[in-house]
């Protein structure tokens, strides 16, 4: 069995075998009427905002390149389209997969701090109670920081 054409972080790839691969991509979720991703794309789009959102604290605020606080609620809406993507797997695909995202969730959480203020519920008009950990953090420092002094 051939694994489809995608770029797949070695970190991940040591994790599964072709097959493995080929049943977690049998499991996808539906993110838009044609469009369908599989837990390790989820879990590699996670990954690429993360570090996105982690480089940019480094920048200015008024270079066009950041991200703003509606990136951070984009990034954050990934992580819930992971979390529902691995709810797909066998236990086993899940558990292995889940050392990945550990990863990344810990480098998440390494840069963030706990939001009391639930800004991010306002950000992106959502429930906190009913979101993952995720949303109830945001970065210690900067430009989104200096966007979220507004909520």
């Amino acid at each position: 069995m051939t694994v489809p054409d995608r770029e797949i972080p070695p970190q991940i790839r040591a994790l599964f075998s072709d097959d493995e691969i080929a049943q977690i991509g049998a499991h996808p979720i539906v993110l838009g009427e044609s469009t369908q991703r599989d837990a390790i794309d989820m879990a590699i789009a996670w990954s690429a905002h993360v570090r996105k959102i982690d480089a940019d604290r480094a920048l200015a605020w008024d270079d066009r390149s950041v991200w703003t606080e509606h990136d951070l609620a984009a990034t954050l809406y990934v992580r819930d389209n992971l979390q529902l993507a691995l709810t797909k797997l066998s236990t086993s695909l899940r558990d292995r997969l889940q050392q990945y995202v550990t990863t990344v969730d810990d480098h998440f959480r390494s840069y963030t701090v706990e939001d009391p203020a639930g800004r991010m519920g306002k950000v992106a008009h959502v429930d906190l109670a009913e979101r993952g950990w995720w949303w109830r953090r945001v970065p210690d420092s900067g430009p989104i920081v200096e966007d979220l002094a507004r909520y």
